[in-house]
């Protein structure tokens, strides 16, 4: 006759290794879970990294002479920053470093701007007030279209006389700010 199994011994068995298994796919679970979260917080990462530099205008130099490049911005390097390089960071480091300092620098270098190209100083004032001269009131656009400064400039340059009280604020837009009858009526002292 042939022997039969014990049937209790194996189901204790399977059900060990149906326990372990699913302990396993709990840890697995788990491990999946903080892979996605990494994922995601990688490609945030990367996806501020690269709205920051898209928004810095572009200054790419060819390959043969990024190394130029490099070294010239190694001697306009501040102080701190050569301290920091001889304290030793280390190499992986100093490259980000020397990285993301060449990128900032170029960034900080777009902002600037070699020479004023605008129009010399007093100018944009003097052809409001040429503008207003009519003696009616005219809005920001209205000057902006009659003298040829932008539409921008003149509100803000509007807005700057008025307060200085230079202008006047009218029910709609700006005029010369009106002389007081008595004022204009008696003579200065000395005269």
């Amino acid at each position: 006759m042939p022997e039969v199994p014990d049937v209790g011994a194996i189901a204790q068995h399977v059900k060990a290794r149906i326990k372990l298994i699913e302990d396993q796919l709990k840890q697995h679970q788990r491990l999946n879970d903080e892979l996605e979260r990494l994922r995601d917080a990688l490609s945030r990462l990367e996806g501020a990294a690269r709205s920051r530099v898209s928004a810095a205008p572009s200054r790419r130099r060819p390959a043969a002479t990024a190394a130029p490049a490099r070294a010239r911005a190694a001697k306009r390097a501040t102080p701190a920053r050569r301290a920091a390089r001889a304290r030793g960071a280390s190499t992986t480091k100093a490259a980000s470093t020397t990285k993301a300092a060449s990128t900032a620098k170029a960034a900080s270098t777009a902002k600037r701007s070699p020479a004023r190209t605008g129009t010399p100083r007093g100018q944009n004032k003097a052809k409001v007030l040429e503008a207003l001269k009519g003696g009616g009131a005219m809005t920001a656009s209205e000057i902006a279209k009659a003298t040829g400064i932008s539409p921008g400039t003149a509100s803000t340059l509007l807005n700057k006389m008025a307060k200085n009280g230079e202008l006047a604020k009218a029910e709609r837009g700006y005029t010369l700010p009106q002389q007081p009858a008595a004022a204009a009526a008696t003579p200065a002292a000395g005269e």
